[in-house]
């Protein structure tokens, strides 16, 4: 069995209380959309330095090389515009109501 307890805290400091945050429909929208959009944008940069890494090696042969490079450069741009838009869906839906 585990023991449970107060979480050490030192003399000046104060307790402190749990803290709940409500989010209108809207809102929530907005913050999902925005982590979406960014998780996004970090895998197309993960892509686009791949595909950097991938052409200044040398051991790769080119034919193989360029066109797993310019894959990797095509998804990652797919990715970006599907992050844009869904910003801009979330954006345009907030405007209609």
């Amino acid at each position: 069995m585990v023991a449970t307890h107060e979480p050490t805290r030192t003399a000046t400091e104060q307790p402190r209380e749990a803290v709940t945050y409500t989010y209108t429909p809207h809102q929530l929208n907005r913050l999902i959309s925005r982590e979406v959009c960014g998780r996004l944008h970090e895998l197309a940069d993960t892509l686009t330095t791949n595909a950097a890494l991938l052409l200044a090696n040398d051991v790769v042969p080119a034919a193989a090389k360029h066109a797993r490079a310019r894959t990797y450069l095509d998804v990652a741009a797919q990715l970006r515009h599907v992050g844009i838009a869904e910003l801009v869906g979330v954006t345009v839906s907030e405007l209609a109501q």
